[in-house]
């Protein structure tokens, strides 16, 4: 089935248009009524309402959800500074990683890493 739609009226079009949404919507109904059908086939099948097949699966995707919501994911929180420069307080470390230069040119040249521990 082809229809021409640039031989149409602005009328004819709209007309078409709500006979278009009319057959849809009947066909979204009997497919609905089918899937129900089906359903109810298959929970007599199981010895179940169709309700409690309903409920079995919504709470298997509410447990999935649960299991993926403990993955820990987002931004982590920065550190503590756990060394301070005593000269430059702006030159802290936390600890972590490779110690930076500030800190190493001054444990090179005899400083203990306690002289800049944040109390």
């Amino acid at each position: 089935m082809s229809i021409n739609l640039d031989e149409l009226s602005v009328d004819e079009l709209e007309k078409l248009i709500k006979q278009a949404e009319t057959a849809l919507d009947k066909k979204r109904k009997a497919e609905l009524k089918n899937a129900q059908a089906v359903l109810e086939k298959m929970a007599k099948d199981l010895g179940v309402s169709p309700e409690a097949l309903l409920k079995d699966t919504a709470g298997n995707k509410k447990a999935t959800r649960k299991k993926a919501a403990k993955k820990k994911t987002g931004v982590r929180r920065p550190a503590k500074v756990k060394y301070r420069d005593p000269n430059d307080s702006s030159n802290t470390w936390t600890g972590r990683g490779k110690r930076p230069l500030w800190l190493q040119g001054a444990l090179e040249k005899g400083a203990k890493l306690e002289d800049f521990a944040v109390e």
